[in-house]
């Protein structure tokens, strides 16, 4: 194994650690974890990755951050009552700085399908 796959296994089981643990609360609003986690099989799904880049754009004007979305590296679906909480690993550059250089973030939307709107949970740093 390489050094750039093992830097990657390292980096997806310590994300795989991460959304085990630090997702564990329930929200009020509707989105409390009923179901069972599932893998997106299509990451390079069109509304998916609107949800992906909406975490980011939302992280950047709670936190006054100025990330810039890269990509996908995994995501999971659960669906609620009143809608569907997304959990995903993004990477992610700091505009202005060098582009090619990402950091992983975990990030969790939930979509309310009652009133059409969706709501970031939380954007959490793997590795800075």
């Amino acid at each position: 194994m390489g050094l750039g796959q093992y830097k990657f296994f390292l980096l997806l089981s310590a994300a795989l650690l991460l959304l085990t643990g630090v997702f564990a609360d329930g929200e009020s609003d509707g989105s409390a974890d009923t179901g069972d986690w599932t893998p997106i099989k299509n990451l390079k799904n069109p509304h998916v990755h609107e949800l992906a880049e909406y975490a980011v754009t939302a992280y950047n004007y709670e936190a006054r951050k100025h990330l810039k979305f890269h990509s996908i590296v995994y995501g999971e679906i659960k669906w609620l009552p009143r809608g569907t909480n997304y959990r995903f690993v993004i990477a992610a550059a700091i505009d202005g700085e060098n582009l090619t250089i990402t950091n992983s973030y975990i990030a969790r939307v939930f979509e309310n399908i009652e009133v059409g709107d969706k709501t970031l949970q939380a954007f959490t740093p793997i590795n800075e």
